[in-house]
C-alpha cells in the first residue's frame, strides 16, 4: 500500500499534469514582473555553486544551442531592445573594461578584422555612404587644424612627414603601432598619437601607421585611455 509521501507525490504529478497550461502562463507572468529578482537569484547560486552551474551547463550544453538556433530571432530583437534600453550604462561599461584590459582589447580587435576584414570594410564604407554631410564638416574642422599644426615645421621635418605617408601608402611590410599585427596596403592611416584635437602636432615623432580599425577605435582618445606609452 502506498505510503502518504508517495500520496502526496502521486497527487502532486497528476496536479501538475492536469494544469501544465496554467502553471506555464503563471510562470511566465511571475518571470516577466521579477526579471531582476531572478537574474540575481541565479547569479547568486551561480557564484555559490559554480561546480553545479559548470556541470548544469556542460549537461545542457546541446539543448542550449538548439534552442538558440532556433530563437535567433527572438535573442537578436531581445539584445537590440537591451541595447537601446540600456546604451548609457553598457558604453560606460565598455569603455571601464577596455581602460582595465588594453592588450586583451588589441588582440581582440585584431582578431576581429582577421576574420572578418570584407565585413568591416563593408560597414565603413557604409557608414561613409550614409554620412556624408557630417563627415564633409568633420575633414573640414580636420584640415584646418593639420593646416594649424604644421605652421613652424622645418623643411626637413615637412619632408619627413610626408615620406610617413608615402610609406603608409606604399610600402609593405608595415605593422599597426596598436595591435601589432601586419597591414594590408589599403588598409592603413597615419595616426596622430595624441591628437589634434588635444593640440597633438603635426610632426614625425607625432605620427604613426595604424590600421583603419584602431585608429577609428581609438578616435580622438588621448594615448594614455588606450594603456599606449608615449
Amino acid at each position: 500500500m502506498a505510503t502518504d509521501p508517495e500520496k502526496r507525490k502521486a497527487y502532486q504529478k497528476a496536479y501538475r499534469a492536469a494544469h501544465k497550461a496554467e502553471r506555464a502562463a503563471y510562470q511566465k507572468a511571475y518571470n516577466a514582473t521579477h526579471k531582476d529578482e531572478n537574474a540575481a537569484s541565479v547569479k547568486a547560486y551561480n557564484a555559490a555553486n559554480p561546480e553545479k552551474s559548470k556541470a548544469y551547463r556542460e549537461a545542457h550544453r546541446e539543448e542550449q544551442k538548439a534552442w538558440r538556433s532556433a530563437n535567433a530571432d527572438k535573442i537578436k530583437a531581445y539584445r537590440v531592445a537591451y541595447q537601446a534600453a540600456h546604451c548609457k550604462e553598457l558604453r560606460v561599461a565598455s569603455a571601464n573594461w577596455r581602460a582595465a584590459n588594453p592588450e586583451l582589447e588589441r588582440s581582440k580587435c585584431a582578431a576581429y578584422y582577421a576574420a572578418n576584414q570584407d565585413k568591416v570594410k563593408a560597414g565603413q564604407k557604409a557608414y561613409r555612404a550614409t554620412h556624408h554631410p557630417e563627415d564633409n564638416a568633420r575633414n573640414a574642422v580636420r584640415r584646418a587644424l593639420l593646416a594649424g599644426t604644421m605652421i613652424g615645421l622645418s623643411i626637413a621635418q615637412k619632408a619627413q612627414v610626408k615620406e610617413i605617408y608615402r610609406k603608409a601608402a606604399e610600402d609593405s611590410p608595415i605593422r599597426c603601432y596598436i595591435c601589432g599585427e601586419l597591414i594590408e596596403i589599403g588598409d592603413r592611416h597615419v595616426d596622430h598619437i595624441l591628437p589634434v584635437t588635444k593640440n597633438g602636432p603635426t610632426k614625425p615623432s607625432n605620427l604613426a601607421v595604424t590600421c583603419s580599425t584602431c585608429n577609428l577605435k581609438k578616435s580622438n582618445k588621448h594615448p594614455n585611455e588606450l594603456g599606449i606609452l608615449v
